[in-house]
């Protein structure tokens, strides 16, 4: 077992801490795919999200913002009863509202990424983090964007959430110093 895949044995989540967790992301649509699936797992585990990944991306056009921003009233009433997804309304109505944002911060920002690795300054931050218990939920830097990305309407997304988007999408290096699977960094 890996201690830094947080103590689980399960399959899925060791396949995604081990080739998917902490990878730096710079493309703006995985960018936007992964925070609005984090916007889901608000109140549940990470885990049930990833198994309902697959059906989340049907659901939300692999989520493309272009074909989100279409989605109606009655699109949602439709995936109230879609598959293997968590149907909670105003979680479902909360991507059409990121895909709104992401249009607007593409027009303040030039790109989604830009916005989000300005926040640390286009360089990944490595936490150092020696054991399990050395780890944080949340630090002022995700709280401020937090605020900043419910100001483009984003729900959903509180700062321990947006703290764990960070380390998920690698612009916190999160994983355990003697992680075998951590990315390598061209700094400390």
């Amino acid at each position: 077992m890996n201690d830094c895949a947080f103590g689980t044995k399960d399959p899925i989540y060791l396949k995604y801490h081990d080739e998917v967790w902490g990878q730096p992301l710079y493309d703006s649509l995985k960018l936007f795919k992964l925070l609005a699936l984090e916007s889901q797992h608000a109140g549940l585990s990470w885990l049930t999200i990833l198994k309902k990944k697959e059906s989340y991306e049907q659901a939300f056009y692999d989520f493309d913002p272009h074909q989100i921003v279409k989605m109606t009233d009655k699109d949602i009433d439709q995936l109230m009863t879609f598959p293997n997804i968590v149907h909670n309304r105003k979680k479902l109505e909360a991507i059409v509202s990121q895909a709104k944002g992401y249009f607007e911060i593409e027009k303040d920002y030039g790109s989604f990424s830009d916005y989000l690795w300005s926040t640390v300054d286009y360089e990944p931050i490595n936490c150092g983090y020696k054991q399990p218990s050395d780890r944080i939920t949340v630090d002022e830097r995700a709280t401020k964007l937090s605020k900043s990305l419910k100001s483009y309407g984003f729900k959903f997304l509180g700062p321990v959430t947006v703290f764990s988007f960070l380390e998920a999408a690698g612009l916190y290096n999160a994983h355990l110093q003697s992680c075998p699977n951590k990315p390598i960094y061209n700094h400390n």
